[in-house]
């Protein structure tokens, strides 16, 4: 019998806007987000597509310019009695969100060296939250940080427990910032690109200590890039995101290898392949995203998409059922459209990954 899924974040019709000088920026228009314990969720797209400004809500992390026009972020965990609470994290006060915040939500940033302060010492940065949710103290917080550097990989933890954080190379320093990240024990630990500042050895260290820890842990994981060689390696949805909109949304192997958008099928062919040849050029995506601070009217990818039909330019596309676990948003699945089959370049990619085994 299979495990039934628990549920642990339910987002539905989140939309945030920024006050600009020039105007109003719709840069989230109306996310659904699904997560569930032991998974991990991507969300893929181009820089500027909204995936951490959705996921940014989760933490109640908001700029001073920022406002939420609607939506809804149910979250479920067990408080300390045991009795497991769901809340909506959009209407929760600052201080609520604190009482959250680390205990059971916890985020890891792009670049390990600004999340970690440079005056204070590895040992105290990891305390802190400690302290602040548990109220651990002497031997017992120190048994407590040692345990954690032990858990991410570190090595001479006393050591490194001493050093401060310019002593450290960024593949450690990202191990840290994840230690920390985890050392009130969350139900859900957001990763906002957290391996792009590292270099390709180093990246994949990362990504295989998060599968581990996800495993070894039973936590749920979000997962926010815009390299889709990192999601087939670490997901188990994907989420596909451009101009503010979720466009695609299934398992890892329904997006993979049975793409269905054309932006999805865009990113794939512009995914480098080991195996191409030295004269093959890299796909790329002509145009550029939509201006937000403008009204998008019909489907906002319509101009850059070499199939988009005259309603496209009129009309947003509804999500069209694939699959029960499988959407997509384009017109191209209306029963009255034209069939268009994927570029034959993509679908021989496709079954070249097939061959190769390179989606978990």
């Amino acid at each position: 019998m299979s495990k039934k899924r628990r549920q642990i974040l339910r987002m539905r019709d989140l939309r945030v806007s920024f006050k600009t000088a020039n105007g109003i920026v719709q840069a989230v228009r109306g996310v659904d987000l699904d997560v569930f314990r032991g998974e991990t969720v991507a969300i893929v797209g181009e820089s500027g597509s909204g995936k951490s400004v959705t996921v940014k809500q989760v933490m109640g992390i908001r700029a001073h310019n920022e406002v939420v026009d609607s939506g809804t972020a149910e979250f479920t965990y067990t408080d300390d009695s045991g009795a497991e609470r769901t809340v909506d994290l959009m209407a929760l006060s600052d201080k609520e969100m604190v009482a959250l915040k680390g205990d059971h939500i916890a985020m890891v940033f792009q670049d390990p060296l600004t999340s970690l302060d440079p005056t204070m010492t590895i040992e105290r940065q990891l305390a802190e939250g400690i302290v602040h949710h548990t109220g651990l103290r002497g031997d017992a917080l120190h048994r407590r940080c040692v345990e954690l550097l032990d858990l991410v990989g570190i090595t001479d933890v006393e050591a490194r427990l001493a050093s401060y954080p310019h002593q450290l190379s960024g593949g450690m320093r990202q191990r840290v910032v994840i230690a920390i990240a985890l050392s009130c024990d969350p139900d859900l630990l957001i990763c906002d690109e957290p391996t792009t500042a590292l270099d390709v050895t180093i990246q994949a260290r990362i990504l295989e200590l998060i599968l581990e820890l996800q495993r070894k842990l039973d936590i749920a994981v979000i997962f926010i890039t815009h390299n889709l060689g990192v999601v087939a390696k670490v997901a188990d949805y994907v989420n596909v995101m451009y101009a503010g909109k979720l466009v695609e949304a299934g398992t890892t192997a329904d997006v993979f290898f049975d793409p269905r958008h054309p932006y999805t099928w865009g990113l794939l062919s512009s995914m480098p392949s080991v195996s191409a040849r030295r004269e093959e050029r890299l796909f790329t995506i002509k145009g550029n995203p939509p201006n937000l601070l403008n009204e998008v009217v019909g489907d906002a990818f319509a101009p850059r998409n070499p199939y988009a039909l005259d309603i496209d330019f009129v009309k947003e596309p509804p999500r069209f059922k694939i699959s029960e676990h499988h959407w997509a948003a384009t017109w191209l699945l209306d029963p009255r459209a034209p069939k268009v089959e994927m570029p034959p370049q993509l679908a021989e990619r496709i079954a070249q990954m097939r061959d190769e085994g390179s989606v978990a």
